[in-house]
């Protein structure tokens, strides 16, 4: 492959809701640039971006894959995303890597919520944003709706570089705005083109007249030729697109159907033209501070994934973010402490790799055989040198939890293990042994992310795992005040235990708080933190329901001692008796945690979602209109979220999102807290 400076470098994100078309766009483009000879399709599982068994089984993309093309003497990196909720931690991965980001429409449906989170993530980068409107061969593609659609959505102006000639399943061609002409396509490919006329004639004038105020506006001298010429050429045109893009205060649009190939060349054709190259998009822009690329610095790179390919093992990809990466050279690892070589180098296309023997500032290249190293790992030349400390890959928050567990003893014990092996791979998941629990829980993005981990654990590590519902940490506490006594005495020849404890239990907001009240030492002091001790082991198991129990004053108030047969063990023993029986007395209660639930859905699914939200117990908070999409808010038990995320993509047709918070703790129903009552002593009376 031949070398490529910052300048000729193209980093595109493709990113949008699921089943969008985005694998099917990337297909195309690489159809166009002529690195493949026959377009694949999604639904034959032959696609360049899905190669994964998962991916080719499912249908759905799962994992970013990125895909270089050279093109018009530049090198093209498309990175293909995944638009399901569940794997948005590939998209928050990539994007802050790719100087722009080209978001897929469904253009039957709309602008739907899945590439509205994608836009807002490229504009939190300040990333330049392209949409391509797809579905131009369908017969209720509106354009109009689909382009006032996206407006009103992100409440932006789009600016229109084609549009169909026709729409429906015989439309075969597009109109180009800039060079006014209609292009038609045979077999995917650009067949012929023709002069514009009629009302085809008017609107691309219209549009053009657009383009050129808003490229105008983004230049002072292009801005006072087009005030005193009433035009602009084309070649100030594409001049001025390079910097309005850039900027981030243009937002190209392209129609198309890239299944039939038709229209996907003007997209190609335009990212070579004036999508923004690593040299004239340098800053990333975190919230807290912007990382700048400079060719001239020292070397630095990201890894930003890591794909396990089966020939291959581990393929790390990363960006130059500064200076040049060498092949066969070590570079220091500063996450993990520790050089690792860059043996070969690569520039990758799906599964594919192409050997390089460099990546310049700005660059998308991969390497293998790195021992120590997962995604979002920093590398330096020189070991003494500043990490950025800036967080350059913020993952989403997860909102599904499942609890993994191995179905024999030597599968359970490897089931951890081998998961943190495969965060090198994922780092969107959380894994948590929960010693209150005695379950290993992984929180996830959706039920889906949660599957194909275990499935990964199933086919890569051949272990027996399923994933059970999580336990609820629910929690005890009283809501009255009570007194009792409780006198330990056993005497099993030799010395005895003796101890006798006076306490008083009322509830209290602020936590666990023990009060020793004990007057003209009726018990001594040395015995005082055994009473204590003894109260705080019950309330780590439970009192009446097995769970930790919190928000107490406890008072020891009185007691007795003896002189010869009382220790610290009797006490304890009497202190917890003692506080049981009087946490019986004092009306106790269970609670349970209770989260914030925000649902972004289409206007048709609001009135499905808020019932649904009614059965689950919930409490309905608000909701709130933006452009087509409702964002309902509420609260909801723990307990009735598990599963949400297959039912809320089965009820909108995989088009809701959501995202959960901890909120607060509230009483659990008294007949839910009297069946976990019965359990408990059920569960407790069979083990004897």
């Amino acid at each position: 492959m031949a070398f490529y400076t910052s300048d000729k470098l193209r980093n595109v994100c493709v990113a949008g809701h699921g089943t969008s078309g985005k694998t099917t766009l990337v297909e195309s483009l690489l159809f166009q640039s002529g690195i493949i000879n026959r377009q694949g399709t999604v639904e034959t599982g032959n696609t360049v971006s899905d190669f994964t068994e998962e991916e080719t089984n499912r249908g759905i993309s799962i994992s970013a894959a990125v895909c270089s093309v050279e093109y018009r003497k530049n090198l093209i990196c498309l990175v293909d995303v995944p638009g399901y909720f569940d794997f948005a931690g590939e998209q928050a991965a990539v994007m802050p890597f790719c100087e722009s980001a080209l978001l897929t429409v469904k253009g039957t449906s709309g602008i739907d919520v899945g590439t509205e989170k994608a836009f807002n993530l490229a504009r939190r980068y300040d990333r330049s944003v392209a949409f391509f409107v797809n579905e131009m061969d369908k017969e209720n593609l509106a354009m109009d709706e689909a382009i006032d659609g996206i407006e009103s959505t992100l409440g932006i102006h789009v600016a229109p570089m084609s549009f169909p000639a026709a729409v429906g399943p015989n439309a075969d061609s597009v109109v180009d705005v800039l060079r006014g002409k209609v292009f038609k396509y045979v077999d995917g490919k650009r067949a012929g083109e023709s002069a514009l006329s009629g009302d085809a004639a008017n609107m691309a004038a219209e549009y053009k007249t657009k383009l050129m105020e808003a490229v105008a506006e983004s230049d002072e001298a292009l801005m006072e030729k087009y005030f005193a010429d009433g035009a602009l050429t084309d070649e100030e045109v594409t001049t001025g697109l390079v910097k309005a893009f850039a900027k981030g205060t243009l937002f190209p649009l392209f129609f198309g159907a890239p299944n039939k190939g038709i229209g996907t060349d003007l997209v190609l054709e335009a990212i070579s033209d004036f999508f923004p190259t690593p040299d004239n998009k340098k800053d990333i822009t975190y919230p807290e501070a912007t990382v700048t690329l400079n060719p001239a610095e020292p070397p630095r790179a990201i890894v930003f994934k890591v794909n396990v390919i089966p020939q291959f093992g581990e393929v790390f990809l990363f960006k130059v973010l500064s200076g040049e990466i060498d092949e066969a050279t070590e570079y220091y690892n500063v996450n993990s402490s520790s050089s690792e070589k860059f043996g070969q180098l690569f520039v990758v296309r799906g599964k594919d790799r192409v050997a390089v023997n460099k990546a310049v500032a700005g660059q998308i290249a991969a390497t293998v055989k790195l021992k120590s190293t997962k995604t979002g790992d920093q590398f330096v030349k020189d070991k003494n040198a500043q990490p950025i400390t800036t967080k350059l890959i913020e993952w989403p928050e997860a909102i599904v939890r499942g609890a993994f567990v191995g179905e024999s003893k030597e599968d359970a014990d490897k089931v951890a293990t081998n998961l943190r092996k495969m965060q090198v791979e994922d780092a969107s998941f959380r894994l948590i042994a929960d010693p209150e629990l005695k379950q290993l829980f992984v929180d996830g993005l959706g039920e889906l992310h949660l599957d194909v981990l275990a499935r990964k654990l199933r086919n890569q590590y051949k272990l027996s795992v399923r994933i059970e519902e999580p336990k609820i940490p629910y929690r005890e506490t009283i809501r009255g005040n009570a007194e009792t006594s409780y006198r330990h005495k056993k005497q099993t020849g030799g010395s005895g235990q003796f101890a006798e404890v006076h306490l008083r239990v009322e509830p209290n907001p602020e936590g666990f708080e023990f009060v020793n009240a004990i007057v003209g030492g009726v018990i001594s002091g040395r015995f005082i933190p055994a009473v204590e001790k003894g109260v705080r082991e019950v309330m780590e198991d439970g009192v009446f329901a097995g769970y930790k129990f919190i928000n107490c004053r406890t008072t020891l108030f009185f007691g007795k001692e003896h002189e010869v047969d009382s220790n610290e063990m009797a006490f304890k023993i009497a202190a917890s008796q003692a506080f049981k029986d009087a946490i019986m007395k004092a009306k106790p209660i269970l609670l349970e945690p209770i989260y914030i639930i925000e649902i972004t859905v289409p206007d048709e699914y609001a009135g499905a979602i808020m019932g649904d939200i009614s059965s689950r117990r919930g409490k309905p908070q608000g909701m709130e209109a933006r452009g087509k999409q409702q964002t309902i808010k509420a609260l909801i038990p723990l307990k009735e979220i598990h599963g949400y995320s297959t039912q809320l993509r089965s009820m909108t047709n995989g088009r809701g999102v959501y995202t959960i918070t901890f909120s607060h703790y509230d009483p659990v129903p008294p007949d839910i807290q009297q069946r976990l009552m019965d359990e408990y002593q059920k569960s407790r009376s069979q083990q004897g």
